[in-house]
């Protein structure tokens, strides 16, 4: 049996890190290791972290997440490696079902699950804003469209990473790059369950709206040239990111007239995308429906 290392990273997370890690040590799958990299924290992590030899403890002077992630590539010994945000919560069989490919004839280099998202403090599930529509036959050129992956529920070889580190000059994003390049080089599988649950933060970095955008935009433009893109893919990837950005900007004071700007452009770069449309239909079917609380499905927050 491959061992796997976990590694998360964390910043100022002490409230929500010990559900976390209850929810790793919870797994039916045995044979991990847990790497917690404590990127400066001003909060006592080490007060949070089990009695449990799997789990080490990192310290290191902030520098960002980019930089945890990649001190924990380096100290990574197992055979696959997973990633978990210190304020997120597994299935308990997260590891076993994303493992379980990994022991075929034929077995993949990348293994991804689904998600839930749910709100911070009140716990209730969130509708995801993405939807895995296939766009075309090379995966990663996928996720020049939409980023349908979440961190939280993938496990991949570690020989696919070596050498492969996150660019540290992006503070947003970064993982969409990381998985864009690393995709390229593997054979990946998909699982049919919902392996990760996401907590949704008032203080998330991605509730910087500017800057995510900077840097969404960035990425894109460093990937959408590669010459086996073709100009379809160029041209929905564009789309979807102004259309990303008109929602997002819309919920800002002030800035409605940008966003609706944001979503012209969208539709006349592509207006046969109807995936543009089908995130506001799904989230207007998700509001009529009962509100459940994830605290129904995952027994560890």
């Amino acid at each position: 049996m491959h061992m796997i290392s976990i590694i998360i990273p964390v910043y100022n997370v002490s409230p929500w890190l010990p559900a976390t890690l209850r929810s790793v040590q919870s797994q039916t799958f045995t044979n991990w290791e847990c790497i917690i990299i404590d990127d400066g924290s001003t909060d006592n992590p080490v007060a949070c972290i089990p009695d449990d030899p799997r789990f080490r403890l990192i310290r290191q002077a902030n520098a960002g997440v980019s930089v945890a992630r990649n001190r924990g590539l380096d100290e990574a010994q197992g055979e696959l490696i997973a990633f978990l945000d210190g304020d997120d919560i597994w299935h308990p069989q997260a590891l076993e079902r994303l493992y379980t490919p990994f022991i075929q004839a034929d077995a993949p280099d990348f293994v991804w699950g689904d998600f839930l998202r749910f709100e911070d403090v009140t716990n209730i599930a969130r509708p995801s804003p993405l939807k895995n529509w296939k766009q075309t036959d090379i995966f990663w050129q996928n996720l020049l469209i939409t980023n349908f992956l979440q961190f939280g529920a993938l496990l991949f070889k570690k020989e696919k990473s070596l050498g492969l580190y996150f660019d540290t000059t992006l503070r947003i994003c970064e993982d969409r790059d990381w998985l864009i390049r690393i995709l390229k080089s593997c054979r990946v599988q998909h699982v049919p369950y919902i392996i990760h649950y996401y907590r949704q933060r008032c203080g998330s970095a991605v509730r910087n709206t500017d800057r995510f955008l900077q840097d969404e935009i960035a990425v894109l433009e460093r990937h959408i040239h590669a010459p086996s893109v073709p100009p379809f893919i160029r041209r929905r990837a564009r789309s979807a990111f102004l259309f990303h950005s008109a929602v997002l900007l819309a919920k800002l004071p002030g800035r409605k007239r940008e966003a609706a700007q944001a979503w012209l452009r969208a539709f006349m770069l592509d207006p046969l995308y109807t995936e543009n449309y089908m995130q506001i239909l799904r989230k207007l079917i998700f509001k009529m429906r009962k509100s459940v609380p994830v605290t129904e499905i995952i027994p560890y927050l």
